[in-house]
């Protein structure tokens, strides 16, 4: 019988905060964390947040806490989630809400201007 070994733990309140036009986000899950797979953060979206249009280089999973957020023309609440694929444009708007945000390791983001970011919450 295989034991599951707990081997690695990051609390909310020891999360980096990253701000990012009006948004807040914390990585737990990353890189610098410990992960090799699997990137996982929360966002504060601030109240009527108009999120910076981009596309990601990987599918993103959020995952509504509080509150609600749109994207792509889609408005989740608590306990939802909207599934983004790779290289869609989308734009996180609404608030305010906490989401948790989960992708793959590596994602970079590219901006309307093409800019191309490698947001720091992930590494």
């Amino acid at each position: 019988m295989t034991t599951l070994e707990v081997v690695l733990l990051v609390t909310g309140d020891s999360a980096a905060r990253h701000e990012f036009g009006g948004f807040v986000f914390r990585p737990l899950i990353a890189p610098s964390t410990g992960s090799t797979e699997i990137a996982l953060w929360t966002v504060d979206v601030p109240e009527g947040g108009d999120g910076t249009p981009h596309t990601a280089s990987k599918e993103e999973v959020f995952y509504v806490l509080s509150g609600s957020v749109t994207i792509q023309g889609q408005t989740a609440g608590p306990g939802d989630a909207i599934v983004v694929p790779p290289n869609t444009e989308l734009s996180l708007t609404g608030g305010p809400a906490r989401v948790v945000v989960a992708t793959s390791v590596g994602i970079t983001g590219t901006l309307a201007d093409g800019q191309t970011i490698t947001p720091p919450w992930s590494l």
